[in-house]
């Protein structure tokens, strides 16, 4: 008897910006609110499960009601440990899930404009290795 395995490879429909600031998550989330006329809401923190110990990263979501682009900030460190360790170097993640390409390019032009954003760049998110804590079914 043959035996046939069924492999399922996730899709990643989104994009990562990752996000450097020196504020707290929720001055950070009014400053995107503010400069970008979003209306990031706190939701459940991400929780992920590491071997040694268990981290909760903040979360803030908001869905624009004509594009349907959904788009989260997501705490990236904390005391307890990093959110995507690949991505250390930053401090918060902006995942914008089915975005025109218009949407980027506003987008970016909106985050150089917001007060407590110091640096932020575009990430290639095939090439993360922690790209799965990303999806939402993890949570």
């Amino acid at each position: 008897m043959a035996f046939h395995t069924l492999e399922i490879e996730d899709e990643y429909d989104f994009e990562i910006i990752g996000v450097s600031s020196h504020e707290k998550d929720y001055r950070l989330a009014w400053s995107l609110n503010k400069t970008l006329g979003w209306r990031l809401v706190r939701i459940e923190d991400a929780v992920v499960e590491g071997k040694r110990s268990t981290t909760h990263h903040a979360r803030f979501r908001w869905m624009h009601p004509v594009d349907q682009t959904v788009f989260t900030l997501i705490d990236n460190k904390t005391p307890e440990g990093t959110f995507m360790p690949d991505l250390a170097q930053f401090d918060y993640l902006l995942k914008i899930e089915q975005p025109a390409e218009s949407t980027m390019k506003k987008l970016q032009e909106g985050l150089r404009k917001t007060d407590f954003v110091l640096a932020f760049q575009l990430q290639e998110v095939d090439k993360l290795k922690f790209k799965d804590n990303l999806l939402d079914e993890n949570r």
